[in-house]
């Protein structure tokens, strides 16, 4: 088969350094035995997705009738189906999840259950995670190398260690196949100059050897003035079966994002001004990019029939720039926008580990046991170089005539030096069980226990100063199931669990003082799948309470203020209804109730309590419905809308994101087994919203995208 030709440069380039790792000599588009893309028709489907195992609520493979928590699957094949343009697009989709996209937090934040932010709602590649520094999540951002996400939603700590109080997304990648040759190419065009270019092909060998490649370029116009974006992501795997119980893999995964240089757009009287609706405020010279590579060897050993021992070795690297202003705050009476905060910022981090795991599969007095004991240990460093002034701020400012002006250049508002300013190492060891029980044959009880010890360590390249921190965080939970009938759960869950107070692999000295935040959840929920799985629904009610935590002060977010206890309150329902082959309806919903239970603040230059308020970007409901309709033969029809309730971007809920809601619309045609169009319109009602903003900003929205048109081929051979 003719290699697939790529417009990008670098994007062969990366190919052809892939396929030589690979071993080269293979010709991995082979057309012989080669698999058609997967059936468009998702409503054909009756399986019950209660009834797949998983590993969102653990590493045992349970159902979700089997977990005693909130746990949510969407396939890769579904996301892609759909049309979702990005992981964050498909991650609000699940049932209370809503997203916080700004470049500050690598525009990847998510909010759930009541908390913000990575260091409450943690997001792990194939169940490992880079340890943020300053809030920073970037990977994995393309689902076009997604086998599967999934959520835990609530407390995780026991599976993954601290960050998890809110819950735990976690992305698994397409895996190399033993079992066949598959090829599989996708172009797409769509509004504002918007390209796509992917490629996917993975099979065997021989008996012995498999692999997997796949790599993916987007770029695009941008729908604002001098919106110009591109994102490439490009990964690769090798799996040997060494023995017939030994299967070692190696991955190789890198991104690079170039998100564009849009921060906001300036507001006045909290509403937008429909005439800067589509104007870019930032620096003609402003640069954003971040990059990461992630290099794994994964082995799995099949030590007896009931036991399995696997481990991961992993080398992590990320690096961030950004260069450029990015507040915003219009003046009606002058008609200008003075802008402010001109940073400037290089940023490297490495983490590299070892985690590894044993699953036994058992009996205990004559009943099923099952089993997981493993451990982490790693170590993540983290170099900042930045151009903030004594008092940790960024400086220069610029003013601009909002009607028409001349962007200028990054120079002209500040010539602030960029300074090595430190480096923090961060040394983790964690051990952790899991287990299951089959107390009877309608109840089983399960629970779980975590110890984790993190050792931090400052240097302050400018002062020589230095400052440890040693932090240990403890995290459990017990659960029961109660299966009254067959394909029906009713479950009790309590756990305990424990974030950072702040980021940890970026940590200050003034912050090492602070141990860990402690959350307990109370869960109860009912699961049930019916008539053959064309029915499956879900209902949980939840509260949590987290104490001793740190939040963005509100007259100057690069301090942060104590809160004693911090909760929230809520009932999270989900119906997936298959009334026949050609329809398909999915419908979400979640209502909560946040607030601080004890937090005085200083506002206005006065102690304030702020005990009742709502915390920053928690929305107080979400909810998402989704229809597919295949009206003919090879045609599907589907629509979807996706609704997220006010928010506040301070604690003090007088800076208010106005609620939204977003519809779209697709039609699919597959025009041979191998052949697919689609063509989809997202935002269909061109609504005007806002997506997020900075935290604590009242001057500035980020707004979601005006409506735009996809259509995408798909090519299998």
């Amino acid at each position: 088969m003719a290699a697939v030709r790529l417009r990008r440069k670098r994007l062969a380039v990366a190919l052809a350094g892939a396929c030589s790792a690979l071993g080269g000599a293979h010709a991995w588009a082979q057309a012989e035995g080669a698999a058609a893309l997967p059936e468009i028709v998702v409503s054909t489907q009756t399986e019950s997705e209660l009834k797949k195992p998983g590993t969102a609520g653990g590493r045992l493979e349970l159902t979700p009738l089997e977990t005693p928590a909130s746990v949510t699957t969407i396939s890769g094949d579904t996301i892609r189906e759909r049309g979702y343009q990005s992981l964050l697009e498909a991650e609000t989709r699940a049932p209370g999840v809503s997203s916080v996209p700004f470049s500050g937090n690598g525009n990847n934040s998510l909010s759930a259950r009541g908390f913000y932010g990575p260091n409450s709602i943690s997001q792990l590649y194939d169940g490992l995670q880079l340890y943020n520094a300053g809030g920073v999540v970037t990977f994995p951002f393309d689902p076009w190398n997604v086998e599967r996400v999934e959520f835990l939603s609530g407390p995780a700590s026991v599976l993954y260690g601290t960050g998890f109080v809110g819950g735990a997304v976690n992305v698994v990648p397409k895996k190399p196949d033993f079992s066949k040759q598959s090829n599989e190419v996708q172009l797409s065009a769509g509004s504002f100059g918007t390209w796509r270019r992917a490629v996917d092909s993975s099979g065997p060998l021989n008996d012995q050897w498999a692999y997997r490649i796949n790599a993916s370029h987007t770029s695009s116009d941008g729908w604002m003035e001098r919106g110009r974006n591109d994102s490439l992501a490009v990964s690769a795997a090798l799996a040997w079966k060494a023995t017939r119980d030994l299967t070692l893999t190696l991955s190789n995964d890198y991104g690079d994002i170039n998100p564009g240089s849009y921060e906001g757009t300036p507001i006045a009287n909290g509403s937008v001004i429909q005439s800067l609706r589509y104007k870019n405020f930032n620096v003609d010279d402003a640069q954003v990019r971040f990059t990461e590579n992630r290099t794994y060897l994964r082995a799995r050993y099949q030590l007896t029939p009931d036991v399995v021992l696997n481990n991961d070795v992993y080398l992590i690297k990320h690096e961030r720039r950004y260069k450029e202003t990015y507040t915003y705050t219009y003046n009606p009476v002058t008609g200008n926008v003075a802008r402010s905060n001109y940073r400037d910022i290089i940023g490297y981090q490495t983490q590299y580990g070892d985690h590894g795991y044993a699953t036994i599969d058992g009996q205990l007095l004559g009943r099923k046991n099952q089993l997981v004991a493993g451990f982490d240990v790693n170590r993540s460093t983290y170099d900042r170089n930045d151009n903030t002034n004594s008092a940790g701020n960024f400086p220069g400012s610029s003013t601009v005539s909002a009607a028409g002006f001349n962007p200028g250049v990054f120079s002209q508002g500040t010539t602030a030096p960029m300074r090595y300013l430190y480096r923090v190492t961060l040394d983790q060891a964690g051990v952790f069980l899991q287990d299951r029980y089959q107390l009877a044959d309608q109840w089983t009880i399960s629970g779980g226990l975590r110890g984790d010890n993190y050792q931090t360590r400052r240097d302050d390249t400018q002062t020589g100063a230095s400052a440890s921190g040693n932090i240990n965080a403890v995290s459990w939970n017990t659960g029961v199931v109660f299966t009254p009938v067959r394909d029906t759960s009713l479950y009790a869950q309590y756990a305990v669990a424990s974030d950072p107070a702040t980021s940890l692999a970026s940590i200050s000295a003034s912050q090492m003082q602070y141990a860990v935040s402690r959350g307990k959840q109370v869960e109860l929920g009912v699961k049930q799948s019916l008539w053959d799985g064309k029915l499956d629904w879900t209902l949980a009610a939840y509260r949590i309470i987290k104490s001793n935590l740190l939040t963005p002060n509100i007259n100057n977010t690069s301090l942060s203020d104590t809160v004693g206890q911090q909760s929230s309150r809520g009932l999270e329902a989900s119906i997936t209804f298959r009334p026949t082959r050609d329809w398909r309806i999915e419908a979400n919903a979640s209502i909560l109730q946040a607030q601080f239970d004890d937090f005085v603040a200083s506002v206005g230059g006065k102690p304030t309590s702020l005990q009742g308020y709502r915390p920053q970007f928690v929305p107080k409901r979400t909810g998402n419905l989704f229809v597919a309709w295949n009206f003919m033969p090879q045609w599907e029809a589907r629509s979807g809308a996706h609704y997220v309730s006010d928010r506040y971007s301070d604690n003090t809920d007088v800076s208010r994101l106005p609620a939204y809601t977003v519809l779209d619309a697709g039609l699919a045609w597959r025009a041979t087994d191998r052949l697919k169009f689609d063509f989809r319109i997202d935002n269909l009602t061109d609504k005007v919203y806002a997506a997020s903003t900075y935290a604590g900003t009242a001057t500035q929205w980020i707004l979601g995208a005006p409506r735009s048109y996809t259509l995408t081929m798909n090519y299998a051979f």
